[in-house]
């Protein structure tokens, strides 16, 4: 890998090249490796490195672009030829942004282990091996998936700024494939000291065997219990829609909601920069600093997230990221949730989620991988999977309680979530 320092200088060399009165340098390396595993055995190996320089040219608003993976002299001579002759060549763009003044980026907790670039394909196959051995103890299969990646990011402008962020992720997830259910577990970091593979597969083969030969349940409106896997499943498109011109637009379940209580009082969602588990990159949008933000705070819609194009026109700052995503959760564990709940369901994941009404966020999808009746505060049998049809807005809205925040991914940190009216519309052969 380069130095920040050379980095920096390449940079700088590409925008003394350019002869345009606007300029924006964007470097990237990454490297990164992926095993997939399934019955039980490899059956995929992926692996290798990219490094490439993006150059953005502006004369006043007619802009373009070009880039690069070839790094000498020439090439970088060549990528800004092309820029500007894209940008010269280009119509006006209304909503183009000017390159941002020097920053000032916070201190957040470290993102690059050095642990990461040693993994060899040796230990994965061995951490891969651990979990195959635990499907065999059972007569069971495993499948899943390992990755590892790290890299650099770097932005220099024409104004003079240079943001620089290094950093490096491991995820590893797996499922059981019993007879007749399965279960499945994720863990990931930014170390591998922070990856528990057998943690990981004691989780996935508990819940695998607890399936096995699940019956048949009716849909219709159920209190359930989302483990935070499911949360996140089922938040993921509700954090795509939070931008501020989709809900003035009025294209969004977000339209005019701003300052209006929208969800239950439980309900706090923020970007955090300081979590150690979940550490924020320094910087984000064009090389802005990332900041600490409240989306919701106790059901109400505090802010939603603004391009640089849309603050300027709503005179409020940009907001350089969303993720990562915290929400607040209560001081209780999972098996509390259970022990609380009379009558329910405990959902370990969701799959094949999809719109059905974007306006009003609501969405249909499938449970997986774990679907468990639960009655008076215990877990009774394992159940078929059902459909739903619901919206988030209604599944925040009828919190009962939650547990302490969890890891889930590369960009959230939620609690499990108790919430009643959950609505399954229909069953399905989904195993």
């Amino acid at each position: 890998m380069r130095t920040k320092e050379e980095i920096k200088g390449l940079l700088t060399s590409v925008l003394a090249k350019v002869t345009a009165p606007q300029a924006q340098a964007e470097y990237y390396f990454g490297h990164s490796l992926a095993t997939r595993f399934g019955e039980n055995a490899i059956t995929q190996n992926m692996g290798g490195e990219e490094e490439n320089i993006r150059l953005i040219t502006a004369y006043d608003k007619k802009h373009g672009s070009s880039i690069t993976n070839k790094l000498q002299e020439k090439s970088l001579t060549n990528l800004v030829k092309r820029a500007e002759d894209i940008a010269k060549n280009s119509p006006e763009d209304p909503e183009y942004m000017p390159p941002v003044k020097p920053q000032e980026y916070p201190d957040v907790p470290p993102r690059f282990f050095k642990d990461v670039t040693e993994l060899s394909p040796e230990h994965i196959a061995k951490e891969i091996n651990k979990v195959v051995q635990m499907a065999k103890g059972e007569n069971f299969k495993a499948s899943g998936l390992f990755e590892a990646n790290y890299g650099i990011r770097a932005i220099a402008n024409s104004e003079g700024l240079f943001a620089y962020d290094k950093y490096s992720g491991m995820e590893y997830s797996t499922t059981f494939h019993g007879p007749r259910g399965s279960g499945s577990a994720t863990e990931s970091g930014e170390a591998v000291s922070q990856v528990n593979a057998e943690a990981m597969a004691s989780r996935a083969l508990d819940t695998a065997i607890s399936a096995q030969n699940p019956q048949d349940i009716e849909p219709g409106d159920y209190t359930v219990i989302f483990e935070p896997q499911a949360v996140i499943d089922f938040l993921g498109f509700f954090a795509y829609n939070m931008t501020q011109r989709d809900a003035d637009e009025g294209t969004t379940v977000f339209a005019g909601k701003v300052g209006e209580k929208l969800f239950g009082d439980k309900v706090t969602l923020t970007t955090e920069l300081d979590d150690p588990e979940l550490p924020a990159p320094p910087y984000g949008l064009d090389g802005l600093p990332v900041r600490r933000t409240t989306w919701v705070e106790n059901g109400v819609v505090k802010r939603l997230r603004h391009d640089r194009f849309w603050a300027a026109q709503k005179n409020t700052e940009p907001d350089p990221v969303l993720y990562p995503i915290f929400m607040e959760g209560e001081d209780r564990a999972i098996d509390d949730l259970v022990s609380m709940c009379e009558k329910g369901v405990l959902v370990k994941r969701l799959w094949y989620i999809r719109y059905v009404d974007r306006k009003e966020l609501l969405l249909t999808g499938m449970t997986r991988d774990g679907f468990f009746l639960v009655e008076d505060g215990k877990i009774v049998a394992p159940v078929k999977n059902l459909r739903f049809n619901e919206s988030p807005v209604v599944f925040l809205s009828n919190i009962v309680a939650m547990s302490k925040p969890q890891r889930v991914g590369s960009w959230a940190k939620v609690p499990a979530i108790m919430s009643r009216n959950f609505t399954f519309s229909s069953k399905t052969e989904s195993v």
